[in-house]
C-alpha cells in the first residue's frame, strides 16, 4: 500500500466504512473520503486536470463532481447508478447500497492503475521483485557449486588416506585431522545451500502486490480460479466468474470455498 500511504488496518477501515455507510465525521474528512480524493487526484493530474484541490464539501470542487465527470466517461460504470446520483451530492451518494459503493471505488482503482504514476510505481516494485529472486537464484547456485567442491575435496583426501594406508599406515593419522575438517566444511557447505533454497520461494510468497497475479486456471465457461490472500492474509482460492448479460455486459461474481470443498477444486484444478 505504499503508493497510497495507507498504514496497516486502514484499507480495512474503508472497507468497514462503505459497508456501514458512515462517510460523515463531524468537522473533518472521513477516512474512505480521503481516500476516494487521493485517487481522483492522481487520476486528474495524470489528465492535467489537477488546478483545484477537491473537498468533501458539496460544491463545484467536491470530489462528488470529479467522480461524476470520471463516471460519465465509463458507459459500463455509468449505467450501473443512478442518473441523478451525483447531482444530490453527498446525499445521493450515501444513498448507494455496499454494493453499488464497492464498484465505484473498484473502477476508481482501475483508472488510476492507468496513471503514468502508478505504471511507474508498478515497474519498480517488479523490477525490484525480479531482482530479489534473481540473487536468490545465483546464492542457490554458488551453494551447490560449493558443496560439489567439498565434496571432491573430500574424495580426493579420503582417497589420499586410503593410499598411505596402504604403504605406510603410521601416517594415517596425518590424514584424518584433514579429512574430518572437510566432512565440517562439507555439512556446512549443505547447511548453505538449504538455507539459499528456502530464500528462493520466501521472495515469491513475500512478492509485492504491485507484481501482477496470474490465475491458477481459466476455463472454457468464462471461470478463472485464483489463489489470493484473504483477509487473515492466509492464500485461498476463488473463483471469478465474468458471465455475461444479453446486452453483453459484464456480470462478474466471485465464490469462495468452504474447507469440505476445497481437496475438490484443488484436484480439479490439478487435472486441467
Amino acid at each position: 500500500m505504499n503508493a497510497f500511504d495507507l498504514r496497516k488496518g486502514q484499507s480495512e477501515s474503508i472497507m468497514q466504512e462503505l459497508i456501514s455507510g458512515c462517510s460523515k465525521h463531524r468537522g473533518q474528512q472521513s477516512l474512505g473520503v480521503r481516500f476516494h480524493i487521493k485517487l481522483l487526484s492522481l487520476i486528474l493530474k495524470d489528465l492535467g486536470q489537477d488546478s483545484r484541490p477537491l473537498s468533501s464539501a458539496n460544491g463545484k470542487n467536491s470530489w462528488l463532481v470529479a467522480l461524476g465527470q470520471c463516471v460519465s466517461k465509463s458507459q459500463c460504470a455509468s449505467k450501473e447508478l443512478p442518473s441523478d446520483c451525483f447531482d444530490r451530492g453527498s446525499d445521493g451518494y450515501d444513498e448507494l447500497d455496499f454494493s453499488k459503493k464497492i464498484r465505484l471505488l473498484n473502477f476508481l482503482c482501475d483508472e488510476v492503475l492507468c496513471t503514468e504514476k502508478l505504471r511507474s510505481w508498478t515497474d519498480r516494485q517488479n523490477s525490484k521483485f525480479v531482482e530479489r529472486v534473481k540473487e536468490a537464484k545465483e546464492k542457490v547456485l554458488a551453494a551447490k557449486d560449493k558443496k560439489k567442491l567439498m565434496k571432491q575435496k573430500l574424495q580426493d583426501e579420503t582417497a589420499k588416506a586410503i593410499i598411505a594406508q596402504n604403504s605406510a599406515p603410521i601416517l594415517i593419522s596425518e590424514h584424518e585431522p584433514t579429512v574430518s575438517k572437510i566432512k565440517t566444511e562439507v555439512a556446512q557447505a549443505h547447511a548453505e545451500m538449504l538455507e539459499a533454497i528456502s530464500m528462493v520461494p520466501k521472495s515469491m510468497k513475500t512478492k509485492s502486490d504491485a507484481v501482477r497475479t496470474e490465475p491458477l486456471l481459466l476455463d472454457v465457461n468464462g471461470h478463472s480460479f485464483w489463489r489470493l490472500n484473504g483477509y487473515s492474509g492466509e492464500p485461498d482460492i476463488l473463483l471469478q466468474d465474468m458471465g455475461t448479460t444479453d446486452e453483453g455486459i459484464h456480470d462478474e461474481k466471485w465464490f469462495s470455498y468452504e474447507l469440505g470443498q476445497k481437496k475438490s477444486v484443488e484436484e480439479y484444478i490439478s487435472f486441467r
